[in-house]
C-alpha cells in the first residue's frame, strides 16, 4: 500500500476538513471520526461535515460530538480556503451532497481514501485500495505508518466502522488481516459485545413495524432467484420509523439459499428514491449501479434513481437477469 501521499498530506496542511458520501452508514461515521481524533491528536484543526445526519444508532462512536450536519455556507470557517479536504468512503465527489457545492470549490487541496470499486479517473490525490474490507482499514494503516497513539475512542470508531462493512466479519473482503486490527482494538479497551448491540440492537419498535411494511412488498422473480423490496416515503410516515433505520432490510432476503440478487427501492423523505443492489457470489452488482452513475463493490452497490420507479425496475432486471443466462 502506497502511503506517502497521504501521510505528506496530513503533515502539509494545518486544517481540515472531513466528510463522507450520503447517507453516511458505520464505516463513514466510524473513519470520519478515527481521522478526527488522530488529526487532532496531531495538533490539527479539525471539522466533520456531511450532507445528512448521523444515524441515532452511530451517535455512540463521536465521542468528540464533532459529525455535523452542513445546511449552510454559515456554518463553515471563514478562513475555509486555508483548509484542506479529505473524502472518505468514497471516490465519486458528486456522492457528498452539500459538501461539494459549499466546500470542495473553496478548499486548498483535497484527497480520497476510500475502499469501493472504481473505473473513473480521479482528479486528486487519492488512496483507493479495493482489496480492503473498510474505509476505516485503510485508516489503520496510516495511523500504523505515522506511528500515532491509537486511544479507546479511536479503537472503537475503527472496530465499529469494521464490524459494519464486514457485516460482522462475514462479507467477501475479510481477510486475515481484517481480524488482526479487530484484535488489537478489543486489546485496547472494545467491547464487541457492546458494538454489536450498538448497532443492531438499538432501532426503535417503529423501526420493526416498517421492516414488516416494506417486507409485506416482497416480489420473488426468475425462479425465487431475485427479491425486490419497495419502501415509500410514505411507508416510513404511516410506520413512524426513519429512513436509516431499513438500512438492513436489504439483506433478509439473501437468508434464503435461492435468493441470489436483493433490490431494495427506498425512498428518502424528502422524495429522493435510491436503489440498493446486494448479490451472492459472482453476480456484480457494483457494474449494474455503474451503468446509472452509480457504484459501490461487487456484492453491493446502489444509485440514485433518476426516471421513474417503474422504469428503472424494468432496467435493473434486464440487467440483473442476465447473469442467469
Amino acid at each position: 500500500m502506497v502511503l506517502q501521499p497521504i501521510v505528506e498530506f496530513i503533515r502539509s496542511h494545518d486544517k481540515f476538513i472531513l466528510t463522507a458520501h450520503e447517507t453516511p452508514d458505520g464505516d463513514a461515521i466510524g473513519s470520519e471520526c478515527a481521522m478526527g481524533r488522530i488529526l487532532a491528536q496531531l495538533g490539527k484543526t479539525v471539522h466533520i461535515f456531511n450532507s445528512d445526519p448521523i444515524p441515532r444508532k452511530f451517535m455512540f462512536v463521536d465521542a468528540d460530538r464533532k459529525v455535523t450536519t452542513l445546511r449552510s455556507k454559515s456554518q463553515l470557517p471563514k478562513d475555509l480556503n486555508e483548509y484542506a479536504l479529505i473524502i472518505l468512503d468514497t471516490n465519486d465527489t458528486n456522492n457528498i451532497g452539500k459538501v461539494a457545492e459549499l466546500v470542495l470549490p473553496e478548499v486548498s487541496e483535497y484527497f480520497i481514501i476510500d475502499h469501493h470499486d472504481i473505473e473513473i479517473d480521479i482528479q486528486s490525490g487519492n488512496l483507493v485500495q479495493k482489496n480492503a474490507s473498510s474505509t476505516a482499514e485503510i485508516l489503520y494503516h496510516i495511523f500504523r505508518e505515522m506511528a500515532v497513539s491509537i486511544d479507546y475512542e479511536t479503537a472503537i470508531a475503527l472496530f465499529t466502522a469494521i464490524v459494519y462493512d464486514t457485516g460482522s466479519f462475514v462479507y467477501p473482503k475479510t481477510s486475515a488481516f481484517t481480524f488482526q486490527i479487530a484484535t488489537e482494538m478489543v486489546q485496547i479497551g472494545v467491547n464487541p459485545n457492546l458494538v454489536y448491540s450498538k448497532v443492531y440492537e438499538c432501532n426503535s419498535i417503529s423501526s420493526v413495524i416498517l421492516e414488516s411494511k416494506v417486507l409485506s412488498t416482497l416480489e420473488l422473480l426468475h425462479n425465487n432467484s431475485i427479491a425486490i423490496q419497495i419502501m415509500t416515503k410514505e411507508t416510513i410516515l404511516n410506520s413512524g420509523g426513519k429512513y436509516e433505520e431499513a438500512d438492513q432490510i436489504i439483506n433478509i432476503p439473501l437468508k434464503a439459499e435461492a435468493v441470489r440478487v436483493s433490490i431494495f427501492f427506498k425512498e428518502d423523505l424528502e422524495g429522493l428514491m435510491r436503489c440498493s443492489l446486494r448479490s451472492k457470489g459472482d453476480i456484480d452488482v457494483a457494474e449494474i449501479a455503474r451503468s446509472f452513475s452509480g457504484g459501490g463493490h461487487k456484492n453491493a452497490a446502489g444509485f440514485k434513481c433518476r426516471e421513474p420507479i417503474a422504469a428503472v425496475r424494468q432496467k435493473v432486471l434486464d440487467k440483473v437477469k442476465e447473469y442467469f443466462h
